[in-house]
């Protein structure tokens, strides 16, 4: 098959490459789509991925082969060779503490396809079968790689326990950013200011998450007033001193939760938090509630929704065969890029 694979220069570059075979309980996946993840891009420009691997998971494709023994669950989420689907790109042991409470991100043996195994930058991928979950065949392929950053939004808003009516800034335009506004409307916040950089990213704000728009610029003068909001989340990431920003921007006892991928040692006084003794919250991926549905499925079923709303946040779609080209256009905002998508 093909695939986008990283060298030992840690450049990206398209290869031949061996496809895998399914196990017990897997399943084989025929790539239709993948987006380009900011962590991705991340990587991409601090050289910090392996050699050797192939990046991606926000995936969606079409079974096309399964594995001896496979599991109940195949038959119970009404999957089969060649049904579309999405998938939840971790793989964790399932048994310890973390696990058994719905927080795989936190167990010690957790996997990510596309940062510790194959990704979906290629045209086929090898998955637990328990990570898979069908969507609806009307929903275009490049939409439904949607679902994995909003489930990552559903569960930042969930680790910020929003309470109906309460004024919620989120700093930061990107995807991620974008539609945790778009949720925390869905859920009857109050006011929803997202501060953005870029001009598509302030139209996406008003027209897909139905949020007032201010500058990323601080000192602009419709930068949103400081000390007001009852959630903050930060999906900015990196050295910008973003963190700082948000704690000034909360309301004493408010709630910030950080989603966005900070570089070390981040410019901080925790002497704000502390003062006005607001709770500083971590967001990693998502995760189920034991007797509650999955991140996953709740994402699919809010994208099967509105996908025509959020449809416009996917602004490229590019062959695999152009994977550079694509990191070019997602890394240059200024050239209108909004969620970049790889298709093989």
């Amino acid at each position: 098959m093909r695939a986008a694979a990283v060298g030992t220069d840690r450049q990206i570059g398209v290869i031949d490459h061996p496809p895998a075979t399914c196990g017990p309980g897997q399943v084989r996946i025929r790539i239709e789509a993948c987006g380009l993840c900011g962590s991705d891009l991340h990587a991409w420009h601090q050289k910090s991925w392996s050699p050797g691997l192939i990046p991606g998971h926000e995936i969606v494709g079409r079974i096309d082969q399964v594995g001896t023994d496979p599991p109940q669950i195949l038959r119970s989420r009404g999957l089969e060779p060649d049904r579309r689907v999405v998938v939840e790109p971790l793989e964790s042991c399932r048994h310890c503490w973390a696990c058994e409470a719905g927080r795989d991100p936190l167990c010690p043996e957790l996997r990510i396809a596309g940062v510790h195994r194959p990704g979906g930058f290629a045209e086929s991928i090898v998955l637990p079968a328990e990570r898979v979950f069908a969507i609806d065949e009307r929903i275009a392929p490049t939409s439904a790689a949607l679902c994995e950053p909003l489930a990552v939004a559903l569960h930042a808003l969930d680790r910020g326990e929003l309470e109906g009516g309460e004024d919620v800034l989120v700093i930061g335009g990107g995807t991620i950013g974008l539609l945790c506004a778009f949720v925390a409307q869905q859920r009857g916040a109050g006011r929803v200011i997202v501060r953005a950089r870029h001009p598509q990213q302030r139209r996406f704000a008003e027209q897909v998450a139905g949020a007032t728009v201010a500058s990323l610029e601080r000192e602009t003068a419709d930068a949103p007033p400081g000390d007001d909001f009852g959630l903050v989340i930060e999906t900015v990431g990196g050295a910008q001193g973003t963190l700082a920003e948000a704690c000034e921007a909360a309301r004493p006892g408010a709630r910030v939760v950080v989603v966005g991928l900070l570089a070390p040692n981040p410019t901080f006084d925790p002497s704000l938090a502390l003062a006005r003794e607001l709770e500083l919250r971590w967001a990693n991926c998502y995760g189920h509630r034991p007797g509650e549905p999955e991140d996953f499925e709740r994402a699919v079923a809010l994208l099967e929704q509105h996908e025509n709303r959020l449809r416009p946040l996917v602004t490229h779609e590019v062959p695999l065969d152009e994977i550079e080209r694509a990191f070019s256009l997602a890394a240059n905002k200024a050239e209108g890029a909004g969620k970049v998508v790889i298709v093989p």
